[in-house]
């Protein structure tokens, strides 16, 4: 606790200041003769509490703390005097000062009015913090911050152990910022629109969704249904998303449940579109093996090569029906579908003469990596089909005119500064709208994009031996060589003299 002493007596003052100092840790800020000097110490230092006389020379004590109020700092205060008459003890209960306090001082009495001057700041400080704040203190902090946490944050949602609480675990498949937040504000906004009470809204750390909290449900039976047919179907109207669900009693609890409810959206991959998932259904959910399917990869492998495109896009119908479609797990159909991917692009672009073409269309094969659902995986490899099964020279993965115009405008502006709002621009469209879908197409934002065709672009640079690192990345868009070497390294795993001096010839 910081704290400011007004006195105008020396041997008050220093009585005060050898408590202070040896009884207590709080923090002296200031020492003050007059009322005056006190009101200019608080607007420099803020202290937390003031002590003061109230009779001292120049501006005494009560003045002071009305100067102070004028000026709309916030500040308690503790009163010390000889005088006991009434006018005094109600000036100062007007002024909110927490304790009137006669001299001489009593040190045990003194040092109780300073604990509980203290504890009314920490009160006042937690009642500024919002529960949203609290929640995320108690999901991020360490376990002694949640120990510290958990009783304000069970007073501020009153909630004892008998008190249901029900979680809705929200996670948008796209990885536009943007989304996320509008799937946030619009939720809010639909709780609103239901009257509903009690709820709480909060993004999860690193970017994990968020959580539609909402306490005291026992009663409201419909809760379930509400929920699914009136926000998270308005929800999947404006983007693919996920949910799981469940309830535990008091917040004991509530981490292992949300750590549940994170873990559940794996599954979400092999249920029908709008599930929200709990755990019982997860329980039920069975898998059957799956063996990848060597002779359609031959085959289309055969079609390829022999241009006949019709015959690729049905052996490719066919893998997705017997692969993609298929009841089994989740990351056995991502690992065969990457699997099958990588190698018709390969042997399209050796066909092409397009030999860079897997590490053009990298960014797809991510977005199938982390897909989390078979419609995203499926529209992934239709695009990388409708590449593959045509007559273009060149492999371009998206069909989508607004965003072949976008990456168009990166492949000729990427050695300049250039932005997700010039690029919508030049769309005639807004940001927002623009990362979203872009975002849907290429599997990453627009950002990520930029920075992966950079560094593609710098490698091949690079490797013909006429340019130095520093040129390099002045030439792919980097004007801070420090910065171009730490984003190499992320998506290279190493430094461009490293990744030069590996692959030079």
């Amino acid at each position: 606790m910081k704290i400011i002493v007004v006195e105008d007596e020396p041997k008050s003052r220093e009585g005060i200041l050898n408590i202070l100092a040896r009884d207590t840790e709080y923090e002296v800020a200031a020492v003050c003769g007059n009322g005056k000097e006190g009101l200019e110490a608080v607007k420099e230092h803020r202290p937390d509490l003031v002590i003061s006389d109230i009779k001292m020379p120049v501006m005494g004590g009560l003045e002071m703390l009305e100067g102070i109020l004028k000026e709309g700092i916030e500040v308690q205060a503790v009163l010390l005097t000889g005088y006991s008459e009434f006018e005094y003890a109600r000036r100062a209960l007007k002024l909110q000062v927490v304790e009137y306090v006669l001299k001489p001082l009593e040190v045990e009495g003194f040092l109780e009015v300073l604990r509980k001057v203290e504890g009314n700041i920490e009160k006042n400080r937690v009642e500024k913090v919002s529960a949203e704040q609290l929640l995320w203190t108690y999901f991020t902090g360490t376990d002694a911050e949640r120990q510290q946490t958990e009783p304000i944050l069970r007073e501020t949602l009153q909630a004892d152990d008998r008190t249901q609480i029900t979680l809705f675990c929200i996670y948008p498949c796209s990885l536009a910022n943007e989304t996320g937040s509008e799937l946030q504000k619009h939720t809010t906004e639909l709780l609103d629109s239901l009257c509903m009470e009690n709820y709480y809204v909060m993004s999860l750390p690193r970017q994990q969704g968020f959580l539609v909290m909402l306490t005291d449900t026992e009663r409201n039976k419909n809760l379930f249904k509400i929920f699914k047919t009136r926000i998270y179907h308005s929800l999947c109207q404006i983007t693919e998303c996920h949910c799981s669900y469940g309830t535990i009693y008091g917040l004991k609890e509530l981490n292992e449940k949300l750590a549940e409810l994170k873990d559940m959206m794996q599954y979400a991959f092999s249920l029908p579109d709008e599930t929200i998932l709990s755990r019982e259904l997860v329980e039920s959910i069975e898998y059957k093996d799956l063996e990848y399917p060597d002779y359609l990869e031959q085959s289309i492998y055969r079609e390829i090569r022999s241009g006949r495109y019709d015959k690729v896009r049905a052996t490719g119908e066919q893998f997705a029906k017997s692969v993609i479609d298929s009841e089994g797990k989740p990351a056995c159909i991502r690992e065969y579908v990457l699997r099958f991917s990588a190698g018709i692009l390969r042997v399209a672009g050796e066909t092409r003469g397009c030999l860079d073409a897997g590490e053009n269309t990298s960014y797809i094969m991510e977005s199938i990596a982390r897909s989390t659902s078979k419609r995203e995986v499926r529209y992934q490899f239709e695009k990388i089909m409708n590449a593959v099964a045509s007559s273009r020279e060149t492999l371009d993965i998206t069909e989508n005119g607004m965003i072949l115009n976008v990456i168009d405008f990166i492949r000729s502006n990427y050695q300049r500064d250039i932005t997700l709002s010039e690029a919508a621009e030049g769309c005639c469209v807004t940001p927002e709208y623009l990362s979203r879908i872009f975002c849907r197409e290429t599997g990453v934002n627009f950002t990520s994009f930029l920075q992966n065709f950079r560094v593609s672009t710098a490698k091949r640079l690079l490797l013909s031996g006429n340019y130095k690192v520093y040129e390099v990345a002045e030439m792919v868009g980097f004007h801070d060589q420090k910065y171009f070497v730490k984003v190499f390294k992320k998506l290279s795993g190493v430094t461009p003299s490293e990744y030069k001096r590996e692959n030079g010839k």
